[in-house]
């Protein structure tokens, strides 16, 4: 059974199919995909989750798992432009997802910085292929894992006693750059104070294999995995809450129905399944979804907006603060998705990294002032609309991913780095306790983002697989 069809469940539930298991999946709420589920409001289609797209392959690879073709479930189409960036009191500037325009670029913007860029990919370039089969082929359960050669590999390349902001400063002066980079490790639930080279892994896949955009919208890539699941076999039930685990593999819904199985897969977060205590939480998001009845210019797919003092809002952000001024990541789906809104229309998505759910923050009743921060810098930047021209605004905080997902305290990454397992890796896929039960998801290995939730579902199959023979 698998406890949940975010797109880690539905990927476990595929393999878990494909050895031949017969699989139920239950959920909670009336569709598959988790965060990454598409939802309708008024008119518009919306991806309120995950928007960037990376390593499309590691999509793919499900299909041919179960020997289908890729191609006719989920189609994905490269990105020129990995990001549009509004840098305050500059002009707006398009940064290319490809390595070599991207050089061309930072020649014009930022010539000191050309070397210690192309250095910073030179450096990479040998290790990343090691690393993955290191870290993507198998979670890291034991301390000997650690000598894995990709690990070993990455490992001797960076300094282990400087902390990822100090490596990013000692290599760029320009602004845009630090800025650029300062945020990657908040994408793993890390800080820049933290000992975290591994951050740098996303703009070097952004760069070197591309940003693209499924066909359909981001809801497209888990409403592609249903459909091969349903082919395989595989069984849904909805409506079907998750409250606590009450035996090996059994759990007892929120409507006091207790349900068993053989073996569980758990798609809730691992935290907040185990009932874990003392785990402090990393990063959430603050996000804001708006319907225009106008449409926008000056948008790109990808869109980063980032104020002058952007400094200063790291700061805020990694002593436990909102951050002010915040750096807002914008979304704007219509300009490859017809489907996202109605004609002469935007849907814009802004996103901003901040803590998790924790009571000095009051998101409940901080809420308007948080989002007036946010509205503030994307005004800003020179994008604006009057109030008579908002269809509908849709907010997401930390207690929303806590409420409605069931993520530890509204974090989407686990506990803090130094609560991690072995103080490094996402939490185990498996627990030596319960050997009837397997974990899938962002707090999990091999980490967040969706190819690394769609690899944590091969991951919990094959934990139990060997587990249980």
């Amino acid at each position: 059974m698998v406890v949940g069809a975010g797109v880690g469940g539905l990927s476990a539930a595929i393999h878990a199919r494909l050895k031949g298991w017969d699989v139920l999946v239950v959920e909670q709420s009336d569709r598959c995909g988790g965060k990454a589920a598409g939802i309708e409001a008024c008119g518009f289609q919306l991806d309120p989750g995950p928007s960037i797209i990376i390593l499309p392959e590691v999509y793919n690879d499900v299909f041919r798992a179960a020997g289908r073709t890729p191609e006719s479930y989920l189609r994905f189409q490269p990105l020129n432009t990995l990001s549009r960036v509004f840098f305050e009191g500059e002009d707006p500037l398009d940064l290319p997802a490809d390595q070599s325009v991207c050089e061309d670029v930072l020649r014009r913007i930022a010539p000191n910085d050309l070397r210690a860029f192309r250095a910073m990919m030179s450096k990479l370039d040998p290790c990343v292929a090691p690393l993955e089969k290191a870290v993507f082929g198998s979670p890291v359960q034991r301390p000997t894992d650690m000598m894995r050669p990709g690990l070993m590999q990455f490992g001797l390349r960076f300094n282990p006693f400087t902390n990822y902001k100090r490596m990013i400063d000692g290599w760029f002066e320009s602004p845009l750059l630090r800025a650029f980079f300062y945020g990657f490790p908040s994408y793993s639930g890390q800080t820049y104070h933290d000992n975290a080279p591994g951050a740098l892994l996303i703009p070097y896949y952004m760069l070197k294999r591309g940003v693209y955009f499924p066909e359909g919208g981001v809801r497209a890539i888990p409403r592609a995995f249903e459909h091969l699941a349903r082919e395989l076999g595989v069984e849904f039930r909805f409506g079907v809450k998750f409250e606590e685990f009450v035996g090996p593999a059994a759990f007892r819904t929120s409507e006091g129905d207790q349900i068993g199985a053989d073996a569980i897969i758990c798609n809730v977060d691992k935290i907040t399944a185990t009932r874990a205590e003392g785990l402090k939480p990393s990063m959430s998001y603050f996000t804001l979804h708006w319907g225009l009845n106008k449409a926008l210019g000056g948008l790109e797919h990808h869109n980063l907006v980032i104020p002058r003092q952007f400094e200063a809002g790291f700061e805020s952000l990694y002593r436990g603060n909102f951050p002010k001024p915040p750096i807002v990541y914008l979304n704007a789906t219509a300009r490859l998705d017809p489907e996202a809104a109605p004609p002469g229309c935007t849907n814009l998505f802004a996103v901003v990294t901040v803590p998790a759910d924790l009571p000095e923050l009051n998101w409940q009743a901080r809420r308007d002032e948080y989002r007036d921060a946010v509205l503030a810098e994307v005004r800003r930047s020179g994008l604006s609309w009057r109030d008579d021209e908002v269809v509908f605004e849709r907010v997401q905080d930390p207690g929303t991913f806590a409420q409605a997902h069931g993520n530890y305290m509204g974090s989407l990454y686990g506990p803090v780095q130094s609560q991690r397992h072995l103080s490094l890796f996402p939490l185990t896929n498996w627990d030596p306790n319960h050997p009837r039960r397997a974990y899938v998801g962002g707090s999990v290995q091999p980490g967040a983002g969706l190819p690394m939730v769609t690899l944590s579902g091969r991951f919990a199959v094959d934990a139990l697989a060997r587990a249980n023979p």
